[in-house]
């Protein structure tokens, strides 16, 4: 029985099982997933997955599409697993490996998010041009301006149109005694296309 039972995304960052393994925080995880404009019956991949949160979200809307959950790390890959135990998603399939070689025995794909690039973003582009479906769409969370810059470069070389460019900064509140301070996390740049 899944620990989520509503129909909106956000799930809890406190309900995941995490480890050393980055993993979306929850209120960027909500933009993401609405960024992609998910169908029940999409295949998505995920690359760069982590503790598999947005695979998971992922998986409850396109509950009878497909997701791969494409990470390097092992550690991550077996929190993945847990993951999907937790909150009993069967729908995902998890590809230990660096994209773009693991993303070979996938095929094509309706959503791609990019949340890790293992510093070969040019060949993952290479990989999802060729792909993504037409009419498909692209999901890039980036962290440095550099990755972003890329994004943007290689959506506008590879046959992508409507290009969105966000910037999201999260502060969320902390007791510090009787008062509440506000937090900041690191800012996150959010980038999202459709294939022509």
């Amino acid at each position: 029985m899944s620990r989520w039972a509503y129909a909106t995304s956000g799930i809890p960052d406190s309900l995941f099982k995490r480890g050393k393994v980055p993993m979306t925080k929850e209120e960027v995880r909500t933009i993401t997933i609405s960024k992609l404009r998910l169908k029940s019956t999409d295949s998505i991949v995920d690359i760069g997955a982590g503790t598999g949160s947005i695979s998971i979200e992922a998986a409850l809307v396109a509950n009878a599409g497909k997701i791969y959950a494409v990470e390097k790390n092992s550690e991550g890959t077996q929190l993945i697993k847990e993951n999907m135990s937790i909150f009993g998603v069967s729908n995902v399939d998890v590809v230990e490996g660096i994209a773009p070689e693991a993303l070979t025995e996938i095929g094509e794909v309706d959503k791609v998010v990019l949340g890790g690039t293992g510093g070969n973003i040019a060949g993952i582009f290479e990989w999802v041009t060729q792909n993504l479906k037409t009419g498909g769409r692209i999901v890039v969370n980036a962290i440095t301006i550099e990755n972003l810059h890329s994004s943007q470069e290689l959506m506008k070389s590879g046959g992508f149109e409507n290009i969105e460019v966000i910037c999201v900064s999260i502060a969320k509140g902390r007791a510090v005694g009787s008062l509440t301070m506000m937090e900041a996390q690191n800012p996150i740049y959010i980038i999202s296309a459709d294939k022509k």
